[in-house]
């Protein structure tokens, strides 16, 4: 591959792990205390577990590391990401599609 060159990502699970995980609902407070803190992210010590997650997702977009892309831009490469849903764009997705009908008119079952 050429260096600098512009990677597109689809949004398949295997491109989207990610290295700096954030707290879901279900985690107790002192974990979302800790990746606020991480981030440098103020909040106030009166506020509730739904509350900091609220802040937490309000800035969970702009903390969000993906190991692909990191491991791209180590290598001088950028990532382009699809967004997602968009099947239009992604090429992989039609031909499925495609192999999907002709699957299906053939009544093959797996």
């Amino acid at each position: 591959m050429e260096s600098k060159s512009v990677i597109v990502v689809d949004n398949a699970s295997y491109h989207n792990v990610q290295l700096n995980r954030h707290p879901t609902s279900n985690a107790i407070k002192g974990e979302m205390l800790f990746s606020l803190e991480e981030c440098g992210i103020q909040y106030s010590s009166d506020m509730t577990k739904a509350e900091l997650y609220d802040l937490i997702k309000m800035h969970k977009p702009q903390y969000e590391t993906f190991a692909i892309d990191r491991l791209l831009a180590d290598h001088g490469h950028t990532v382009l990401r699809l967004p997602p849903y968009h099947p239009d764009l992604n090429f992989i997705e039609q031909n499925w599609g495609i192999v999907n009908t002709r699957i299906a008119a053939k009544k093959c079952y797996f």
